[in-house]
């Protein structure tokens, strides 16, 4: 049997941030629960006891009040923004509940189903925020459960800017706490510090940005304990997140996707050569078998392509003779192997011949894999025989 501790949601991105939801914690906590519940099961509806849910959250087991948080999620219209700050949709929290002798029958709109379905390989940072029901339900603060959503959803990524009128769509504080002081001191701070009491690996902070006096946006700011600032080097940006968000819509990509690999491949290249190469990726239309090989392969075209038209260019403008000049000015390269020479010939054989796409991917994965002179030969040779 599942311990409190296995009580984990891979909450979909789109269910954070939203706006218009009725606030509670304990209808917050409940909501979360249910979603976990129906997310085990893999299905839309789910028959369960109020008891359950109750004992789950650490609620007071008023279940008047949870059946009115029931009645209120299925009633209202909620909006919807995905990462790009986009509409993502508008729905109900709820499609449907009611009370049977043998507990609550609970289902959700086909869109919430769907967003809520996962493979082990999909429960990462790109489309789940994982939520740890234990860890949530220590809160007292209804705003500090909103904001540990919002914080764990980019934890991964710079946390975004938000005006001020956004925090209070997202926290329900459009009517409350009119004075921004007041508004500061009952949502912003007590929240954080409340979330900063528990928080092992971050300590989040935030920062006012003024119009004339008026206090408009919010920065916030996390640095790891004990660390003054969070390195953003190792922080993945919202471009490239962006970037393999569209190439995952390809089916072939996201079938073969590895999310360890990327972070290794971040590591290695520069971001623009692999957000160029996700681009180019997005119009694959043939079967992957290593999703970091063909990744790797077509960076490496990139960057051979680029080095192609830098020397091109200095060609035209200074002339042949003084290409080696130029370079020597201008630019600080490593001295190229003779493997490292003879493997760029070959790579741009390949890139300037008429072989297919998918051929040209795999011949350049195969070229990556080769560490001496004697089997690039080889290669060679069988590649000029075909």
């Amino acid at each position: 049997m599942k311990t409190f501790k296995d009580l984990i949601l891979f909450k979909p991105n789109q269910l954070i941030e939203i706006t218009g939801a009725p606030l509670t914690n304990q209808g917050i906590l409940a909501y979360d629960f249910i979603l976990h519940k129906l997310q085990q099961e893999n299905t839309d509806n789910i028959i369960i006891s109020a008891t359950e849910i109750m004992d789950a959250i650490n609620g007071n087991r008023n279940f008047q009040d949870l059946y009115l948080y029931l009645d209120s999620l299925q009633k209202i219209r909620i909006e919807s923004k995905d990462s790009k700050g986009k509409l993502w949709g508008a729905f109900n929290l709820l499609s449907e509940y009611k009370k049977l002798e043998n507990g609550i029958f609970v289902a959700i709109p086909p869109s919430i189903y769907k967003a809520l379905e996962t493979k082990e390989k999909t429960k990462d940072s790109l489309y789940y925020t994982t939520i740890k029901l234990l860890e949530k339900r220590i809160f007292k603060c209804l705003y500090s459960l909103i904001f540990y959503d919002f914080f764990k959803k980019y934890e991964n990524i710079n946390i975004p800017t938000l005006t001020v009128e956004n925090i209070r769509q997202i926290t329900g504080t459009i009517e409350k706490y009119k004075e921004y002081k007041i508004f500061k001191a009952h949502v912003l701070k007590k929240a954080l510090i409340e979330i900063n009491k528990f928080e092992t690996k971050f300590e989040y902070s935030f920062e006012e940005k003024k119009i004339g006096r008026k206090v408009n946006e919010i920065k916030f700011i996390r640095t790891e304990k004990g660390i003054d600032d969070v390195t953003p080097e190792n922080k993945i940006s919202e471009k490239l997140l962006k970037a393999i968000e569209k190439a995952r819509k390809n089916r072939y990509i996201n079938e073969s996707y590895s999310q360890k690999a990327m972070e290794k491949i971040f590591q290695k290249y520069e971001e623009k050569d692999i957000i160029k190469a996700l681009k180019e990726l997005y119009k694959y239309n043939s079967e992957i078998k290593s999703f970091s090989k063909i990744l790797t392969a077509k960076i490496e075209d990139i960057k051979n392509s680029k080095m192609d038209k830098i020397k091109e260019n200095q060609g035209h403008i200074l002339g042949q003779e003084k290409i080696e000049t130029a370079f020597k000015n201008n630019f600080t390269e490593p001295k190229k192997s003779d493997l490292d020479i003879e493997k760029e010939k070959i790579s741009n054989l390949i890139r300037n011949s008429d072989l297919p796409t998918n051929k040209r991917m795999n011949l350049w994965s195969e070229l990556a894999k080769i560490q001496n002179l004697k089997d690039l030969e080889t290669f060679k040779n069988t590649l000029e025989k075909n």
